[in-house]
């Protein structure tokens, strides 16, 4: 499944070098503008501004994932020429699925955190020193359930009926497979790729690599899209219409 994800985007880079330049324009130019603003940013750091980037990034996200899922399971291909991307009813319920699954993990995040902390055994010592242990044992579960959610894009982005309830069902019995899909590559090619990073670097070097590692996300997305194929491929429900 990985070396499938790690072969369409090389086997086919000049469809994706066509089709992804504009949302991967975008989502870099989020991270880069972010990482000048820095010191501006903290002087108005609040929720707002908290919402409006990461609303900003779930909407250049939606963008280009939709589009990586596409050429990965539709073999779509761009008409010779960079493609500008449309927003249409398909890029919203991406995005409003995209917000429900997050809202989803932070629910079970929490839920788990507060059963962690009340059934610390006194007799263990104040909680709060074990605090960090258990917030990094309660993502465990959170990270399990939006693996198995996570069906519910490949999905969406190629307009086939989908729901969180079908994603569930579908997953069965290979939870633990798309948690390495869904949460161990991504956090396995971001540690390696952050070994490039040094300190005090060029700004050039900064372009450079926040356009990299922002492109490796088609590697990420196309895992998923190759795990949804092969675990849809005798449902009915998401055979080729």
């Amino acid at each position: 499944m990985v070396q499938a994800a790690l072969l369409v985007p090389w086997r086919r880079r000049k469809d994706f070098a066509l089709a992804l330049p504009v949302p991967l324009a975008l989502i870099a130019g989020l991270y880069l503008s972010w990482y000048l603003a820095e010191n501006w940013m903290r002087q108005i750091a609040g929720w707002p501004l908290f919402f409006v980037y990461w609303g900003l990034f779930g909407l250049f996200f939606t963008l280009f994932a939709v589009t990586c899922h596409r050429l990965v399971l539709l073999q779509s291909r761009p008409l010779g020429r960079i493609a500008l991307p449309r927003w249409s009813w398909r890029e919203s319920w991406f995005f409003l699925r995209l917000v429900g699954v997050w809202g989803i993990y932070l629910a079970v995040w929490w839920l788990c955190l507060l059963l962690g902390a009340n059934a610390w055994p006194r007799a263990a010592g104040d909680v709060s020193e074990w605090l960090k242990a258990i917030e990094t044992a309660g993502k465990v579960p959170a990270l399990y359930v939006i693996a198995r959610l996570s069906l519910v894009f490949p999905a969406t982005a190629i307009d086939r009926p989908a729901s969180f309830r079908w994603a569930w069902r579908a997953s069965r019995g290979n939870g633990w497979r798309l948690v390495v899909v869904v949460t161990v590559l991504p956090w396995l090619v971001g540690l390696l790729f952050g070994l490039l990073y040094r300190e005090d670097p060029t700004m050039a070097e900064t372009v450079l690599l926040t356009v990299a590692g922002t492109a490796l996300f088609a590697f990420e997305i196309a895992a998923l899209s190759v795990a949804y194929r092969e675990l849809t491929r005798d449902d009915p429900e998401q055979a080729q219409q």
